[in-house]
Parts: structure tokens; sequence; C-alpha cells
């Protein structure tokens, strides 16, 4: 899938598709139903609250799922 960096200082990311994004979290990795609702108890229950983007190489990025605390690990680190 395609997708950019968007908003102020970056902080969003959309696909192209936009669509393709959201099922891939929602549907594939949260494994939600329409309509249903992401908590933190389901984030809890799966074990992970975060993603991260990396770059593979120019123009090349991926992204996975990260361990619950990770984003917390990451600012104190940074």
């Amino acid at each position: 899938m395609q997708a950019k960096l968007c908003q102020d200082n970056s902080k969003a990311l959309m696909s192209n598709p936009n669509k393709a994004l959201a099922n891939w979290l929602l549907r594939k990795i949260l494994k939600l139903k329409a309509g249903e609702l992401a908590t933190l108890e389901k984030l809890e229950n799966l074990g992970f609250d975060s993603v991260i983007i990396n770059k593979e190489k120019q123009g090349i990025y991926n992204i996975d799922i990260m361990p619950m605390n990770s984003y917390e690990e990451f600012i104190l680190k940074n």
C-alpha cells in the first residue's frame, strides 16, 4: 500500500486508498468487526499498544505492531 505522513508535524499517516491502513489495523491486526470499538482492554489482551514505521530503503517503509509500553520507552529514550 502507498502511504504518506500528513497534518501538522507529520502526526498522521494516510494510506492510498485511505481504507487500506484502517483495514489492516482494525480487521487484520485488532480483529475488530464493523462497528466494534478499539479499546485499551482489547489492546492489552492482544499485547500491543503502538506501531512502528521503519525505513527499508529510499521510498520503502514497513509498519509493524509493538509490545505494550514501547511508545513510552521510546519517549523516555528520546
